[in-house]
């Protein structure tokens, strides 16, 4: 009602004081159009650059805390390189109240097998195995219940709790990484594990929120193994 009655206040310009001015515009001179052309394309262009560098500003100033990897373990089983390994989510209060109001939100969880090598005096690093998969996490119900749903193994598991969906949602176990046949003896290896909060799969309004937002872009950051193969897997 406010912005009704403010816009009611306000003086309209006559028809023909608009159309004036369009012809005026019209017949100006061609270098006044060419500086007139610039001047709005540098605004628009300052503009935009405000919101990269804000947009910027929130990525690098966003903590990780909310997603802590605590652990990544690695072993060797049926000549297969597995990890188990375990998340903890201190999830921000919006983002919880966003979950029990039914809005869908996608995690995104990276695993990475790089290899090192040295060539000509030099250290480069080579990925050898590059793994992701979405979970996305949900709750339906007047008795509400929490869903995870995997992209990799296409299972939904359910549970009473979010405590206990984010429980699960964080612990990995014989997750399969690469055959042992795979990888050269005595190599050095890194591997690598990050969880992301995948901000792109927010609905439009939310996902606006989220370029500004740091509360919806929660990465762990990436947690590192460091890997040394035997001369020989007997």
């Amino acid at each position: 009602m406010n912005s009704l009655a403010s816009a009611s206040t306000h003086t309209r310009k006559p028809l023909a004081l608009s159309l004036r001015t369009r012809c005026q515009d019209a017949t100006r001179p061609a270098h006044l159009k060419s500086t007139l052309k610039q001047t709005v394309i540098r605004a628009v262009f300052q503009s935009f650059m405000g919101m990269v560098s804000i947009t910027s500003f929130v990525t690098a100033a966003q903590a990780s805390d909310e997603i802590m990897i605590l652990r990544v373990s690695d072993y060797q089983q049926n000549q297969k390189l597995l990890l188990d390994s375990e998340s903890r989510f201190n999830l921000p209060d919006a983002i919880i109240t966003a979950i029990n109001h039914e809005i869908p939100l996608t995690f995104k969880t990276e695993i990475r097998l790089s290899e090192k090598n040295q060539r000509l005096g030099f250290d480069y690093e080579r990925t050898r195995v590059a793994i992701e998969y979405q979970t996305r996490l949900y709750v339906e119900g007047v008795n509400p219940r929490y869903y995870l749903y995997n992209s990799r193994n296409l299972k939904t598991q359910s549970f009473a709790s979010l405590k206990s969906a984010l429980l699960t949602l964080g612990t990995l176990q014989s997750f399969p990484v690469i055959n042992l046949s795979e990888l050269h003896p005595k190599q050095h290896y890194t591997l690598k594990m990050r969880i992301s909060l995948d901000h792109w799969q927010l609905p439009a309004p939310l996902l606006m929120e989220s370029l500004f937002k740091s509360h919806w872009r929660l990465s762990s950051g990436w947690y590192d193994v460091s890997i040394q193969t035997p001369g020989s897997w007997l």
